[in-house]
């Protein structure tokens, strides 16, 4: 989401992730420390659609991940309509929205890890909640 975002909104045509090898401009980039198995702590922007559907303005999530958005590349989070909506302890951002749209969210963690069948993540009820308004 955030490559297509910085080659159709910041016009960054050679946007590319990591992941799928070298060439152009990475906007998703190896972490230089693997968030693999880790737990993180996430401060929550006040009035977000995030901080709203946690009810709180931090959080602590899992993640087996060992991408993030690059350094030289963060400040496209907060460009043509993006938003950072958490940031982790090193200043990172870890989750983005959509300020134009109903229900557009993406994380650098995995909700997934912590939601359970009769306590599901915010996240999810938040999604579920956003498809039942729509027409």
């Amino acid at each position: 989401m955030l490559v297509e975002h910085a080659r159709n909104l910041a016009g960054i045509r050679d946007a590319t992730h990591a992941e799928y090898g070298a060439g152009g401009t990475e906007v998703i980039s190896l972490l230089g420390c693997s968030l693999q198995g880790q737990t993180i702590t996430v401060t929550l922007a006040p009035g977000s659609r995030l901080a709203t559907l946690y009810g709180a303005l931090q959080a602590v999530e899992r993640t087996t991940c060992s991408y993030g958005l690059a350094l030289e590349m963060q400040h496209i989070a907060s460009e043509h309509g993006m938003r950072p909506v958490a940031i982790d302890d090193t200043g990172e951002v870890r989750a983005v929205e959509r300020t134009d749209h109903p229900f557009f969210l993406a994380t650098l963690y995995q909700p997934q890890l912590r939601s359970e069948s009769r306590r599901p993540h915010p996240i999810f009820v938040g999604l579920l909640r956003a498809v039942t308004r729509r027409d």
